[in-house]
């Protein structure tokens, strides 16, 4: 018996499958906390100089003698007015020599405490001049994902799932709570990488194991639940982050409960179908048995038969995928998309706290739009589609993301920064007018409010982009996957009959044909001497074996 058929018998998602299921939504939830507590660990609390000479130098004013030596020492930035208008990294120096006052950057900073009490910002004035190690903490974390989902899938192909999940747990662990007390930036930087090793292999893992005990008709519903629960886990980290605005400690909080997951060596199962893969019958059925216990079903006394559940031979290699042009542009696009959708998720979720109003709002509300979008998935793919609702989302994201500018360029700031715009380039002939306009007008482009709807610009054209191409895919719903490279390439477009076992026509008169189609109905097929023959696509059959006849 294959093992699909055996998990059939026992139930697609039974009470075994729903128990291991709850037990792995805690590691699903960490994967969630831990890579979204960089909104908060590098937050970026207001700022500006330090008072020179004066010690216990605060963001907030402790009276008219100090807003006074403030206004004095510390210039005022229009871009800033959100901030008090105070510059970030300048402050006056006064030469008592020359009576000259110029401006020079910062030594110390002061922070404003009412968003963020401490930050790893903070601890080591990660602004002005060390403003771009910011964004290397959050690339060196994407770092480790590629690395983990690279090498830990290798790693679970040899040693086990079980054993694998066991050691990116205690990797998990440890450098999840090891960052709390690192002593530098450098050594802060080389635990992230770390957990971002962990993060991709635990969720990269769990999401196998327990697909591999789900039958296919709940794999959907389940990879959904998986991915809510991951949700569930950063809704989790916005609550206690509002609560404990001190970065160590809300660091320390949701990461010793992971010490807990230590307990998956005596709960979880190993999978059953890896075991057969590598002929470890034993171990695979006493599994079996305990799930249909659980699950009150009934097994023949008999599992296997000797061929491990998949008597296919393994004759394609992944290079024959790459030698048909449809393939190459289907996997391109497929692969385009992937990295956009990874851009402009994490690009706004780890970036919730540049957006206006609180972070923690912010934060919360995108969590639970992103459970919503879950839940409409699993009412909607199995109705709507695959394609259409996957183009409708990317193109309504896209224009979302693209409306940003539209209060920039209604804004009267935009209106008095035109007018000033026609007094200078009006000055210059004509040859040169348009060359003088970029010139004057690309600090404020870059540095002023356009500036940063910049990157909101870019996720939504590339989402579109990448959406629209998606027209170019054959639609999944109700049709049956492709098992071979010549099916792949055959998908979407015309139907092929294999002939795949024949009888003696003179004694018999009857041959079995399998007919490879993915899209509509066949009414009749006749088989002929070539092992493959076009059948109308308007009347296909999917995934059916005809049993056709001859007169010998």
């Amino acid at each position: 018996m294959k093992f699909d058929h055996i998990v059939t018998e026992l139930g697609d998602f039974g009470t075994f499958q729903k128990r291991v299921l709850l037990l792995l939504s805690p590691a699903a939830m960490s994967c969630g906390i831990q890579i979204m507590i960089s909104v908060f660990n590098v937050g970026v609390p207001w700022h500006r100089c330090a008072l020179p000479g004066f010690h216990d130098d605060t963001w907030e004013l402790q009276g008219a003698a100090h807003a006074n030596i403030v206004n004095a020492s510390i210039p005022l930035d229009p871009d800033l007015a959100d901030d008090g208008g105070y510059s970030r990294c300048q402050m006056r120096f006064h030469d008592n020599v020359t009576a000259e006052t110029s401006l020079t950057s910062c030594s110390r900073y002061v922070y404003d405490q009412s968003t963020y009490a401490s930050s790893i910002v903070t601890k080591w004035d990660l602004v002005c001049d060390k403003g771009l190690l910011r964004s290397h903490c959050r690339m060196i974390v994407m770092a480790g994902l590629l690395v983990g989902s690279i090498t830990t899938g290798i790693i679970a192909d040899m040693i086990g799932r079980k054993k694998a999940l066991m050691a990116v747990v205690a990797l998990h662990a440890s450098s999840s709570i090891a960052v709390a007390w690192a002593p530098s930036f450098t050594v802060y930087v080389i635990i992230r990488f770390l957990t971002g090793v962990s993060i991709s292999g635990m969720f990269l893992v769990l999401f196998v194991l327990i697909m591999e005990l789900v039958g296919p008709s709940k794999r959907m519903l389940v990879g959904m639940v998986v991915m809510i629960f991951w949700s569930a886990g950063v809704m989790i980290l916005g609550g206690i982050a509002y609560a404990v605005r001190d970065w160590d400690k809300l660091q320390m909080i949701v990461s010793f409960p992971i010490l807990l997951l230590g307990g998956y060596w005596w709960v979880i199962p190993e999978s059953p179908r890896w075991l057969l893969s590598k002929n470890r019958e034993v171990e695979a059925e006493d599994i079996i048995r305990h799930a249909a216990r659980v699950n009150e079903a009934q097994l023949p006394l008999k599992l296997f038969d000797g061929k491990n559940g998949d008597d296919v031979k393994e004759t394609e290699k992944l290079w024959h995928a790459f030698t048909s042009p449809v393939l190459v542009l289907r996997c391109t696009i497929l692969c385009l998309n992937w990295m956009v959708c990874s851009l402009v998720f994490y690009g706004l979720s780890l970036n919730s706290g540049n957006l206006g109003g609180s972070v923690y709002v912010n934060f919360q509300l995108m969590a639970i739009v992103e459970v919503i979008a879950y839940v409409l998935c699993l009412l909607l793919l199995n109705y709507v589609g695959r394609k259409l609702m996957y183009i409708t989302c990317m193109m309504t994201g896209g224009v979302a993301c693209l409306s940003i500018i539209l209060p920039v360029l209604c804004s009267s700031s935009g209106e008095d920064g035109g007018g000033k715009g026609v007094g200078k380039h009006t000055l210059y002939g004509l040859c040169v007018r348009a060359c003088v306009w970029v010139c004057v007008w690309k600090d404020r482009l870059v540095n002023g409010r356009i500036g940063r709807a910049l990157p909101l610009m870019v996720f939504g054209s590339v989402t579109i982009g990448v959406g629209l191409l998606c027209l170019l895919l054959p639609e999944t719903l109700n049709s049956h996957l492709p098992e071979t490279v010549h099916d792949a390439k055959m998908f979407g477009s015309e139907c092929v009959v294999h002939t795949t076992q024949t009888y003696d026509v003179r004694q018999h008169g009857i041959r079995y044909t399998r007919v490879s189609c993915f899209r509509k109905h066949v009414r009749d097929a006749s088989s002929s001497e070539n092992s493959e023959e076009k059948v109308n696509k308007d009347d296909c059959k999917m995934n059916q074996k005809l049993l056709t006849a001859s007169q010998a």
